[in-house]
């Protein structure tokens, strides 16, 4: 079925979330052409997103090799490790790939998440919000704002990038689960419980959707129903203290 098998097969594929697929049309377009990075680059996205990390990095580095002026492929890289919490060496492969584009945004926001995990909030919200100006139609990163200034403790700032990154990508499942913790914060339980239900119809295997969820049902007195979703929660997430 891969007779004609090329770029805009792989990359739509790769796009629509299809991994296993797009493993098979890289390997086949591999063996037509070993010298592209294309396939290599896009085996290696879908190795990372299947959490193979180690295979993901041996076809991302042979990508980088046969072009290394392609910044998108360093950043993936640098998402390898990140995805292992090695912040030094993530940090060091985002930096490089702003080295071949100062503004290249997915980088950006990518540092702006370590700094997050770090608990160095200011420096965080300055660079996603960059990332974010630099790309005004990623939704992931008007989420990652809302995070940071949910953290920080500006709920109207959260709320309003959250609901911004709502616009561009209506059925995101983390949006919702967000805009559900923002309103249970600011004491709107009846915004939180319809974003927080509305999360788990995206996603129905989400634990802490549930925690909220059960959090929501205890501010509003239903016993029984906070009683069921924290316990959802806690097999889905039995670790969660």
């Amino acid at each position: 079925q891969w007779h004609s098998v090329g770029p805009k097969i792989i990359q739509d594929l790769s796009s629509t979330g299809r991994h296993q697929e797009c493993l098979k049309a890289c390997q086949k377009l591999i063996q037509i052409e070993p010298e592209s990075p294309l396939p290599w680059k896009y085996a290696g996205k879908s190795l990372l997103a299947l959490a193979q990390f180690e295979k993901a990095q041996q076809c991302l580095t042979k990508a980088h090799q046969l072009n290394k002026k392609d910044p998108e492929t360093i950043k993936d890289i640098g998402n390898t490790f990140n995805a292992l919490q090695n912040d030094a060496e993530a940090t060091r492969l985002y930096k490089a790939a702003l080295s071949i584009d100062r503004n290249y945004a997915p980088a950006i926001n990518n540092l702006g998440l370590i700094a997050m995990r770090r608990g160095d909030l200011a420096t965080a919200e300055k660079l996603v919000k960059k990332a974010s100006d630099l790309d005004k139609s990623c939704a992931h990163y008007q989420i990652n704002l809302g995070s940071i200034y949910k953290d920080i403790g500006n709920l109207e700032l959260a709320l309003t990038f959250t609901l911004k990154s709502l616009e561009l990508e209506p059925n995101n499942p983390a949006a919702h689960t967000n805009l559900g913790s923002i309103y249970k914060d600011l004491g709107d339980l009846d915004q939180a419980l319809a974003y927080s239900l509305k999360s788990l119809e995206l996603k129905p295997y989400n634990p802490i959707a549930y925690m909220n969820l059960g959090t929501i049902y205890l501010g509003l007195r239903q016993y029984k129903k906070a009683l069921i979703a924290a316990l959802e929660s806690a097999k889905l997430q039995p670790e969660n203290s």
